[in-house]
């Protein structure tokens, strides 16, 4: 399985976010990630046809999501 091509654009101050990253799955999925100034969260937004799964995390959990995510990746590839 080949990588997922991110694009990814820092903000200026004083905008509304610090960072963002998104791109197309396979499948037709758009996955959006960034992080909020206002709120300090970590977005999370995955959009496919009409359907969109929006999630904030503190950047504690976005870490600790993110490791689990990992986690689970290495032992679908048996890289436990």
């Amino acid at each position: 399985m080949s990588g997922i091509a991110f694009i990814t654009r820092q903000h200026e101050a004083g905008s509304l976010r610090v960072r963002e990253s998104s791109a197309n799955l396979p499948g037709g999925a758009h996955l959006s990630i960034a992080a909020t100034r206002s709120t300090r969260f970590v977005d999370l937004h995955m959009g496919h046809d009409f359907m969109g799964l929006h999630l904030e995390f503190f950047p504690e959990q976005a870490r600790a999501v993110a490791a689990e995510l990992l986690a689970c990746a290495d032992a679908l590839q048996g890289r436990a």
